[in-house]
């Protein structure tokens, strides 16, 4: 059976039918009831019309499932009178669809206007704002003096500035591509450790401040990803970890390989993660009981882009928590990521 539901306009809700019966509705929609051949297979077939004070249903039915015209009208009948629930269900998908949507939208608005923030501050922790306008009229011979005068600061402003762009540009290419029902995904062979201190470098001064010193693994292993997908997910896990990871210690990252899979394991001191946080930390705006205790938590969409970026190449992420160190809120933890080798 082929079901057509139009609002009281005439706009069309719903309907199981495609573009053919919708053009054969044309010809018939003024009918109450008839008999009508098929333009798809010629077969004839029951045809009516139910109008209520919301809706409109038009029905078209096969003989062989409706043999009389008295079981075409129960049907017709039936299908009318199901229709308020219908309704409701179509509008309880919209309104699900819609959140989906926002929530889509939020989380790439809050990464944004975070990496806007950042590079404004990087740029007046320098320059401070005042100055642009005490100096309106030999601005540019006054930033060149304090460039000269102040080179380490002006390096560092730099270096955030191109971080925060990088990161800007890869935002917006990986979450169009997460928000396509069928992404489109540039795959390569990627040497993985050239990629992963591709991203590192915008995060050097960051971890030498907290005196984090990296130790990567010498490899030439390569992986088969779409390279700004997995960016982002190196992107999240290099500042969940400058965050979280403790101060005078050591950011592992180990790239290991079998036959069809390559491993990245970044392994660090960090805040200890409960069993039960294990999986609940890739949930939208979930961060760990300790870090949260400590009001260090984020939005909580980190670890979840991170899974999805991951997901989308055919890949995952692993957490193996350590054990929780006695008077520490730290642990020796694990997230390793795991991406097919071709």
């Amino acid at each position: 059976m082929t079901f057509i539901i139009l609002d009281s306009q005439g706009e069309l809700l719903f309907t199981n039918g495609g573009a053919t019966c919708l053009n054969c509705l044309k010809d018939n929609e003024d009918k109450s009831y008839c008999r009508i051949t098929c333009p798809d297979d010629t077969e004839e077939r029951r045809f009516g019309k139910r109008v209520t004070k919301e809706h409109i249903l038009y029905l078209c039915s096969k003989h062989v499932t409706t043999k009389t015209t008295k079981l075409f009208n129960e049907k017709i009948e039936m299908l009318t009178y199901s229709l308020p629930s219908m309704i409701q269900f179509k509008k309880e998908i919209e309104k699900t669809v819609q959140q989906i949507e926002l929530e889509k939208y939020t989380k790439i608005v809050h990464n944004l206007k975070t990496l806007n923030a950042q590079s404004i501050n990087a740029l007046y922790s320098f320059i401070p704002q005042e100055v642009f306008t005490e100096h309106y009229d030999n601005l540019l011979e006054y930033l060149t003096q304090q460039i000269k005068s102040h080179p380490k600061d002006a390096a560092i402003a730099i270096m955030r500035q191109a971080k925060n762009n990088a990161h800007m540009k890869t935002e917006f290419s990986s979450h169009e591509k997460m928000a396509m029902e069928k992404p489109i995904l540039l795959s390569k062979y990627h040497v993985i450790r050239t990629v992963i201190l591709n991203v590192y470098h915008s995060f050097d001064y960051d971890f030498k401040a907290k005196k984090v010193n990296l130790r990567i693994d010498n490899s030439d292993v390569k992986a088969f990803f779409d390279y700004e997908t997995i960016r982002l997910a190196l992107y999240h896990i290099f500042s969940n970890a400058v965050k979280y990871i403790c101060d005078n210690s050591n950011l592992l990252v180990h790239i290991l390989e079998n036959t069809d899979t390559v491993f990245i394991e970044f392994e660090m001191k960090s805040f200890y993660i409960s069993p039960e946080e294990r999986n609940t930390i890739f949930e939208d705006h979930v961060s760990g009981g300790i870090v949260t205790k400590k009001n260090l938590n984020g939005s909580g969409l980190g670890m979840g882009l991170i899974k999805k970026a991951l997901t989308m190449n055919k890949g995952n992420i692993e957490v193996i928590p350590g054990e929780k160190r006695i008077n520490s809120d730290y642990s020796q933890n694990i997230f390793r990521f795991i991406l097919p080798k071709k």
